[in-house]
């Protein structure tokens, strides 16, 4: 190691540092810290939510305010730059001092700040900017929503808010006007919906049920057979000439209902009466608009017909023996004031338990579950009994044929729509892409709350109807967000 001469160097002067002061007590303890202590860094603050969501209102203001004077500065002076048709930075034409018609964002944000309100710092300009393409979209919000739903007619949605009424919770794609299709109901409410139709159909025969099974449409039959007998027993009826006639037919038309033809009770019976008629009108100057017969005959007389209908195979057969039993009771209903509401009670709820069995005898019920949807078929093809008022359920078979209302053991959707023809495949295949995006949007569009804004729309007819000043405004604030800044 080589030695350097520094004998050359000054001597060091004696420093006196006796009037500086004391280190404070601790200072050079061990575990004491180090270093200056005493500079103050600001810390950054971060914005808060409100600070965000007050940025993004800001945004959607300026945007609202703004966005046809962008789209109009994007066609009059951006694009034809672009395109080489005006000279980059050239003069811009004014109409009445103004480079644009319309007001854009910079203009309405200076508005806002000549009364008190300022634009948002640029750490919230992230919020800001979303609430200016907030307020280009929000204006097509109704047309994409009604493009989605779909919109019902009027009598469409009067029948879907009927079902609403009765409880049942819809899908909009079953209501809709184009296209509607077979549901069970809205997305996540098929039990619900199946349990409610059941008990609403079930009611209608005088015992509400959960399913509806064989078992309890007999004991339904029995019951209701019984509470006749009660009500026919130790009576006598007067009955007019509409239920006369309905016993001639009776006697008439044997030979074309084997069930009647080999029911001894039932030619008895109708010829007693009728021969009890004849005698009557046979009497000097007897013109007899009503006539006497006993309530245990007119029972024998109602409980065989009852079974020939039961246990005939021809379903017309059984309609047209239903409809004789009814003209009777109605005739007495009409003539006794005293057992009228008895009788207003229990001929529906008879008359709606035979629908229920005749549907259950055409898999319209199964597994205890009924479908509205062909409830609302059969009973459209029939012309039988007149419809007997809100203890029906011919209502309740014609909202749920109106409405494709489903039971949870058939089809449903796009892929189960009526098909018929050579076009059945590509019927059904046009249901696939709605299905499929349900399905990827958690079965959302048809939701109840997708039912609740066709709902809505369907209340203000004009909303979302037309999509061109949507979307100029959204085309207008997408611009701005690539303007330059000047």
């Amino acid at each position: 190691m080589n030695k350097e001469d520094i004998s050359d160097l000054p001597v060091p002067q004696n420093v006196d540092i006796s009037d500086l002061p004391s280190p404070p007590p601790g200072m050079f303890a061990p575990g004491a810290p180090r270093g200056p202590s005493n500079i103050n860094i600001s810390p950054y603050e971060s914005p808060t939510i409100g600070e965000r969501l007050g940025a993004t209102a800001y945004g959607m203001a300026t945007g609202l305010a703004g966005g046809f004077g962008e789209l109009e500065q994007l066609g009059r002076y951006k694009v034809p730059e672009m395109l080489g048709l005006r000279e980059e930075g050239a003069p811009r034409q004014t109409i009445m001092g103004r480079e644009t018609v319309f007001p854009t964002i910079k203009e309405a944000e200076s508005a806002l700040g000549k009364i008190g309100i300022q634009r948002p710092r640029e750490e919230v300009s992230g919020a800001r900017a979303l609430g200016e393409l907030i307020s280009g979209f929000a204006p097509a919000i109704p047309r994409v929503t009604r493009s989605i739903v779909g919109t019902p007619t009027l009598t469409r949605e009067r029948n879907a808010q009927r079902l609403e009424q009765l409880g049942f919770r819809l899908s909009p794609a079953q209501v809709r006007a184009d296209i509607p299709i077979p549901q069970r109901g809205a997305t996540f409410n098929d039990e619900y919906n199946q349990t409610l139709a059941n008990q609403l159909a079930s009611a209608g025969t005088g015992r509400r049920q959960n399913e509806i099974s064989r078992e309890f449409l007999q004991e339904r039959f029995a019951n209701l057979g019984v509470a006749f007998d009660n009500l026919y027993a130790n009576q006598v009826f007067n009955i007019d000439r509409n239920a006369v006639n309905a016993i001639r037919d009776i006697a008439n038309i044997q030979n074309s209902l084997p069930g009647v033809a080999t029911t001894t009770a039932v030619q008895q019976a109708a010829n007693n009466i009728l021969m009890n008629f004849r005698r009557l009108a046979r009497l000097p100057g007897a013109q007899p608009n009503t006539f006497a017969i006993e309530g245990e005959q007119f029972q024998r007389l109602r409980n065989a017909l009852s079974q020939a209908a039961r246990s005939t195979s021809n379903r017309g057969d059984a309609h047209q023996i239903y409809n004789l039993i009814d003209a009777v009771d109605d005739s007495i209903q009409r003539n006794h004031p005293q057992i009228a509401d008895a009788l207003a009670r229990l001929r529906p709820q008879y008359r709606n338990t035979v629908i229920l069995e005749d549907l259950m005898r055409r898999n319209g019920i199964r597994g205890g579950d009924i479908s509205l949807e062909r409830l609302g078929n059969m009973l459209g093809t029939q012309r039988d009994a007149v419809r007997r008022g809100n203890m029906d359920i011919d209502e309740l078979g014609r909202l749920g044929r109106e409405a494709q209302m489903r039971a949870r053991w058939e089809e449903a959707g796009g892929m189960a729509m009526p098909t018929a023809g050579s076009n059945a495949a590509l019927t059904r295949l046009t249901g696939l892409p709605g299905d499929i995006v349900s399905a990827g949007l958690l079965g959302l569009p048809r939701s109840r709350m997708a039912r609740t804004a066709q709902r809505q729309l369907a209340r203000m007819p004009g909303m979302g109807q037309y999509y061109a000043l949507p979307a100029a405004q959204a085309a207008g604030v997408t611009a701005g967000q690539f303007r330059e800044e000047e």
